[in-house]
């Protein structure tokens, strides 16, 4: 999601020789030719003649033009004075290299500098500079608003010739800067936001120096852009009644439904003791419009900063950041918390635990995936590449969380990576990145899962210039539609249109029911890859009203129930096998009570048409069944078939009489005793709808059990 802090400091070919040679020569001069194609020398000057009006003499500084180049003579007891050119020419969003050659004439001391301005803006008041000295030495620093930052301090440096010319070059590309003098590597670094269109050079009190060459070339900005880009796209701030103007707000986190937005607000002194800390706010759209936030209170909120990670589909589990102590008022540090709705709010966040958790750096992002089952995190950690990378942690049976699995270095680079956001079809990874080629501080990426490996990853893609800025762009949300994405800039939220394609997904709702009372449940819901009956995600249903909500990506056949003790939850089936857009459903899920007297259906017992060999389909229905078998040792059952109306009446008989006795044949064959079962067909005598539809015929298509005894 986003970087927290937290409450400590809450971030085949077969070829002769000959032809081999030939393709070599030709792919290095596709490369020169594309380069000499891509590259445009905006400026080159060996200052034969006053192209800039740079020739000036005032206040102890005189600036004159000879046979022997640019000639600045700085004659000021103390002050430092440069002279640069205005290219009027916008550099924040394309790649350059600039080069100069510069002499030391002559120097009061050694250990004054002279060198390079680049990039100067904002009224000279923000820029950067490559210093030399006779001492051979160089400074590498600069000045955004008066404030000084020193990337590299006075450093030894014997490729400096004292009193002969030298060559400094910065050369950008994407976000990362390189210096070089004398053509040696000096500095590499991403740490500069801005650039600006104004290019010269700087000399301290009582010096003399030549310019003979000032050369400037931009290129492409060497980003790799989505496929998809809009640039015409308009990033809209949201209402007044979420991104305030008194207030701070950060960390949007959209629900799947895109109904209810979470977010940090910050410096607000409503039902807290701290008017600086920040507490987790929602909003819910009603009618097109989102109403008036409300702050979450306890216990999601106490006395130190609170926050919104991430919502499970349902809306009914929420990953908070830190820990909480027992009175839900107090924190016990930093780490990551779940918390479940209740009838009344929501209960205490508990401590979410992983194995071998370390992290070494001052800050943490997480994310929990839509199926519960998978923790994405950016920690820094022995095993990784750098700086903060993003792990995988799985879910456990015991409810722990397994040691961080490190992405692999597709995804993750030296430079930080944070705060990473899974979309809903548990394949298509946000996330945010200094070391992928940006245009700033920190840019926005997407990279797609490959395999169930979680190593193998598409080349990540910037999300382009409406979304990413020369500033840090540090947090991305969608909703399962994945049509609108959410993003915190400053002290306000804005949202944007999603052009990145994500696999579709359907939304399943509804209620949790107990099919004999009526009354809704709260209860634990699974649901399986159909074929193999692997299981792939779980929610829960809220306690008041019963809702629920999952996630299934297309492409695949699923079943899904809610379970309960004492009861045997009725599975439904889904093929999203051809499905090609998002979709809403909704299917409400029944509960049957386990007592003597209950018929119960088995809806995902499945055959081949007319035939009574069980499909593997079936294989998650039996294993279901041979639990309550197992788990209820009195338990005898009776097993029934049932056809449509379709064929002969006789043939229908013996065909629901013979998916019974192959279904009770399935559980003596796993060791239920044979006096536990009996089976029976019932053809099409007894149906539940009316055979006039393909609905209908299939609901009348089944098997079913009924309790015999307890």
């Amino acid at each position: 999601m986003k970087i927290y802090f937290s409450t400590a400091k809450a971030r085949q070919f077969d070829l002769n020789t000959k032809m081999m040679k030939y393709n070599y020569i030709l792919t290095i001069f596709l490369i020169f030719s594309a380069n000499a194609i891509a590259q445009n020398v905006i400026l080159n000057d060996n200052f034969e003649e006053d192209n800039f009006n740079l020739i000036s003499d005032s206040d102890n500084f005189k600036v004159s033009i000879d046979s022997k180049g640019l000639i600045l003579e700085n004659n000021h007891e103390k002050n430092a004075k440069w002279k640069l050119i205005d290219l009027n020419k916008e550099l924040d969003f394309v790649d350059f290299d600039v080069e100069a050659k510069i002499t030391l004439i002559k120097s009061d001391s050694e250990k004054s500098g002279y060198g390079l301005v680049w990039a100067c803006y904002n009224d000279y008041s923000n820029y950067h500079v490559v210093s030399l000295n006779e001492a051979k030495k160089n400074l590498i620093y600069w000045n955004h608003n008066k404030k000084y930052t020193y990337d590299l301090n006075w450093t030894e440096n014997d490729n400096i010739k004292s009193k002969r010319e030298n060559t400094i070059k910065v050369s950008r590309r994407a976000q990362n800067v390189t210096i070089y003098i004398n053509d040696e590597e000096v500095l590499k670094t991403n740490n500069t936001a801005y650039y600006g269109d104004k290019f010269g050079f700087i000399l301290d009190s009582k010096m003399t120096i030549k310019v003979t060459n000032l050369k400037i070339t931009e290129f492409p900005l060497s980003v790799d852009v989505v496929d998809n880009f809009d640039a015409s796209l308009k990033v809209e701030k949201l209402p007044e009644t979420i991104s305030s103007e008194n207030y701070t707000e950060k960390n949007p986190v959209i629900a799947l439904d895109g109904k209810t937005l979470y977010f940090d607000r910050q410096f607000c002194d409503l039902n807290i003791e701290d008017a600086e800390k920040s507490d987790a706010w929602f909003s819910v759209l009603e009618n097109d419009e989102w109403s008036i936030a409300q702050n979450m209170g306890r216990p999601i909120n106490n006395k130190e900063h609170n926050f919104v990670i991430s919502v499970s589909p349902d809306n009914n589990r929420l990953l908070v950041g830190n820990t909480y102590a027992v009175d839900g008022i107090n924190s016990k540090g930093s780490g990551v918390s779940i918390t479940y709705r209740k009838e009344d709010g929501w209960e205490i966040p508990k401590e979410i635990k992983i194995k071998d958790y370390v992290n070494k750096n001052e800050y943490v992002g997480y994310f929990l995936a839509n199926d519960n089952m998978h923790l994405l995190m950016s920690v820094e950690r022995k095993e990784g590449f750098g700086s903060n990378d993003i792990y995988v942690s799985f879910l456990e049976k015991d409810g722990s969380w397994s040691k961080p699995s490190n992405l692999g270095n597709i995804v993750n680079t030296s430079e930080p990576e944070e705060n990473p956001f899974l979309a809903s079809d548990g394949k298509t990874l946000y996330f945010s990145s200094k070391g992928h080629p940006g245009y700033g501080g920190y840019d926005l990426f997407v990279t797609k899962r490959l395999d169930d490996t979680w190593l193998n990853w598409s080349k990540p893609k910037n999300l382009g210039n409406r979304i990413n800025t020369s500033k840090s762009e540090l947090s991305i949300f969608l909703s399962a539609k994945g049509d609108i994405a959410y993003l915190g800039r400053g002290k306000d939220l804005y949202k944007i249109k999603n052009t990145v394609k994500q696999e579709p997904v359907v939304l399943i709702k509804g209620k949790v029911y107990d099919s004999k009372t009526g009354k809704v449940i709260s209860a634990p819901i699974f649901y399986n890859d159909l074929t193999t009956s692997k299981e792939l995600g779980l929610a829960n249903s809220e306690p008041k009203e019963g809702n629920y909500s999952i996630v299934l990506p297309t492409g695949e056949k699923y079943s899904f129930m809610a379970e309960k003790e004492g009861y045997y939850g009725i599975s439904e089936n889904i093929d999203l096998s051809e499905l090609e857009d998002y979709k809403e459903i909704m299917i409400d899920l029944y509960l049957d009570p386990i007592e003597k007297g209950q018929t119960i259906r088995l809806n995902n017992i499945f055959f081949a048409s007319g035939e009574y060999s069980l499909l593997t389909e079936s294989n998650a229905e039996l294993d279901k069944l041979m639990k309550i078998l197992s788990e209820n040792k009195e338990l005898k059952i009776e097993i029934i078939g049932h056809t449509d109306a379709t064929g002969e009446d006789n043939d229908n008989l013996i065909l629901s009489k013979n998916r019974a006795n192959t279904v009770m044949d399935f559980l003596l064959s796993e060791g239920v005793a044979k006096e536990r079962l009996t089976a029976k067909g019932y053809g099409e005598k007894k149906f539940i709808a009316p055979n006039d539809t393909e609905e209908g015929k299939q609901q009348n298509r089944r098997v079913e059990f009924k309790i015999i005894k307890m």
